[in-house]
């Protein structure tokens, strides 16, 4: 799909207030027809398959339009323009359930045959719910659309190459009250700037330097700051910034109803005047207490929970989480999608608990074992049989360049080291080999299947001890980084779940990102919500290179929020729920190697080996990649959302066949992907254009 924007900004006097009208336009190319279980998708790049339950789905493309600074969304019109039908006849796909993947019974094929058997067209309504999202004090449009019209009973596809979209704003005063949160930060600008559709009018906003800078805030009982002295020290060394109070000293300064607002508050008021990047909430919840979200899906079942433990609450710092004061945070309208700031639990209760959660902080990020730091394992479950679903295939879409299911994410380096346990390929798998592995050295391990509070990786919490897990002890090999699907283990309202404990022994685990609830999949399908929030936080370490856990988290969710209110998410909520429901476990600012801190045999070529210079650049960028490589074969420059906005194939103006130049003149500031493929590897790195 390629984009081309016609922006058009008419500023209206009207009953004394300001409006704005903003048209932008998309371009599509034809798309592609695919078969998928009997039946059929309609493909285009960069649009992700969307509909409501038992509905054909379509292909949908997300909107994020930038407003300008105080103004809200508040109507929006989609113009379908150059038609164009398909040859033949095709029955598309209908939407299946998104199920628990823990909710021990299998599934049951689902398709409207009212719809089905309709000659009415169908999307009715080409677009999906508008919301006003703001992302450090800056205010987007955010919805989606399809370009395709289907009619059921004939199996007729029709598409079109263009549509003008319009945006129509008013002033508003929480709109207004947003730019409080504006950061002058350049990565904020530069998020900003390849999220939106619209990047002409950043300008517009009011930028203005943060009286101090302050990197990472503690927040925890006063009788548990001594301990974090020597992290802070450490990370005074890589000159990080950081400041430490307690939940008591907040309650009698801040502002707010109950202890949970306070502390939100006073977050508040250190990222406007300081712009804190890092949130650490140390302790567990009678320490430092949460905030339950309310959601509710309607799959299979109804699934609704008024007490989702999230700390999102702490993240996302735009609004109230409750306009209308019911018991209910968190109801679609009263949200906060777009997180400002990087917010994780260190969810101690005792002195002892501390300093064992602390010691692994600290030493996996100032003595790790350098040879192992890459060794993922990925584990995968069989999750359902009708349709049939295993996690594998979830999890195979974590490595390296995949444009599945409408979106592009680059992440695990297929050069890594990478194990793989998959009941799809070994039949089952077991706890025992699964600690075996562990304890020969698996840094990060990556989970897709079934759990509870008190089991995961098949895995109970007795086997959480460190004698189990005696090799991975920080010497022998590396404390491990857990990224899981599975439902409740990271539950930590109860009193314990083994998230917790796995972080609260000596060895083993020293952050993860964990559901507090359900972890939900789709039935039948690799797109779900759980996965694609996976995805995208592999994107997000890999590629776009942010490499703070708490950050890495972060960033997935800004670039999951557009498609929390696609067609058959609003009202099901499955992907509302897990965002809500994943939380990090560890310290925000913790950071993730991405590579193994030692000499690069020949042999072995990681795509860090790709060196990219000046950097940043404004006219031309040099690339270099080692000699070894092969010839390439293709040289691509992507955004971050993964779109080629310009390609070279191979030939005479590469120069050497290992170096050469790209000129970038045409492209405007940002941050962009250099993408080059030879016969055998394929490189990835982030680079900045400054004009």
């Amino acid at each position: 799909m390629k984009k081309h924007l016609l922006f058009l900004l008419l500023l209206l006097i009207s009953m004394l207030l300001w409006a704005t009208e903003i048209r932008v336009t998309y371009s599509f190319e034809p798309p592609t027809i695919i078969t998928h279980h009997q039946f059929y998708l309609v493909q285009f790049q960069g649009l992700m398959q969307h509909a409501r339950i038992g509905e054909p789905m379509l292909p949908y493309r997300s909107v994020n339009i930038l407003l300008p600074p105080g103004e809200e969304a508040f109507s929006l019109k989609i113009e379908l323009l150059e038609e164009q039908e398909m040859e033949g006849s095709y029955i598309l796909f209908p939407r299946q359930h998104s199920s628990p993947l823990s909710k021990g019974q299998s599934g049951q094929f689902v398709m409207n045959q009212e719809v089905y058997n309709s000659k009415e067209q169908i999307p009715f309504i080409a677009n999906s719910r508008l919301q006003t999202g703001i992302l450090n004090g800056h205010l987007i449009a955010m919805s989606s659309f399809t370009p395709v019209k289907y009619n059921p009973a004939e199996g007729k596809v029709i598409w079109y190459r263009k549509a003008l979209v319009t945006v129509n704003t008013k002033l508003c005063d929480d709109s207004k009250s947003a730019l409080k949160n504006l950061s002058d930060r350049e990565t904020v600008k530069n998020i900003i700037l390849n999220m939106v559709d619209n990047p002409e009018i950043l300008h517009l906003y009011p930028y203005a330097a943060k009286k101090n800078i302050l990197d990472l805030q503690i927040i925890t009982p006063q009788s548990f700051k001594a301990a974090f002295d020597n992290l802070r020290s450490f990370y005074t060394t890589q000159s990080l910034s950081s400041a430490i109070i307690s939940p008591d000293e907040i309650n009698l300064i801040s502002p707010g109803n109950d202890l949970q607002e306070k502390i939100r508050n006073y977050i508040i008021e250190r990222y406007q005047q300081d712009d804190v990047r890092y949130i650490l909430l140390g302790g567990d919840i009678e320490l430092v207490p949460y905030r339950g979200f309310y959601c509710h899906v309607q799959s299979s079942s109804v699934y609704e929970d008024e007490n989702i433990p999230s700390d999102l609450y702490y993240s996302s710092l735009d609004g109230t989480w409750n306009n209308n004061g019911n018991n209910r945070w968190g109801e679609p309208g009263e949200d906060d999608l777009l997180p400002d700031v990087a917010v994780a639990r260190l969810p101690f209760s005792t002195l002892a608990e501390q300093a064992n959660m602390l010691n692994k902080v600290y030493k996996y990020q100032s003595q790790p074992v350098a040879n192992e730091l890459t060794n993922s394992l990925l584990v995968g479950e069989h999750l359902w049989d009708n349709p049939l679903s295993w996690g594998g295939d979830y999890l195979d879409l974590l490595i390296g360049y995949h444009d599945d299911n409408g979106y592009i994410t680059i992440g695990i380096p297929e050069t890594s080291s990478i194990e793989k346990m998959y009941d799809r390929d070994l039949g089952t798998w077991s706890a025992s080999q699964l600690r075996s592995k562990i304890n020969n050295g698996k840094t990060l391990i990556h989970h897709s299947g079934h759990s509870n509070y008190t089991y995961a990786m098949r895995m109970s919490n007795v086997d959480i001890t460190d004698a189990n897990f005696s090799g991975v002890n920080g010497i022998n090999h590396n404390y491990c980084i857990i990224y899981t699907h599975g439902c409740n283990c990271g539950g930590f309202n109860v009193n314990d779940c083994i998230a917790e404990n796995m972080l609260k022994i000596q060895n083993f685990a020293v952050a993860g990102a964990f559901n507090s609830r359900y972890g939900w999949f789709n039935e039948g399908q690799t797109e779900g919500p759980s996965a694609h929030l996976h995805r995208e936080f592999v994107h997000s370490l890999y590629t776009l290179g942010y490499n703070r856990i708490g950050e890495t988290q972060q960033h997935s969710k800004i670039r999951t929020a557009p498609w929390v209110t696609a067609p058959g998410q609003w009202e099901e909520g499955a992907l509302r729920w897990c965002f809500y429901s994943n939380n990090i476990l560890g310290d925000p600012a913790m950071k993730i190697y991405t590579d193994n801190l030692t000499g690069i045999e020949n042999t072995v070529i990681q795509w860090i080996d790709l060196q990219i210079f000046p950097n940043p650049a404004s006219d031309l960028i040099n690339y270099r990649i080692p000699d070894n490589a092969g010839e390439i074969e293709a040289l691509n420059v992507l955004d971050v959302a993964g779109r080629i906005l310009l390609s070279v194939n191979s030939g005479s103006s590469f120069g050497l066949k290992n170096q050469g130049q790209v000129n970038i003149q045409s492209l405007k500031p940002g941050i962009y992907l250099l993408a080059i493929t030879t016969e055998q590897h394929r490189f990835f790195k982030q680079f900045v254009i400054v004009h």
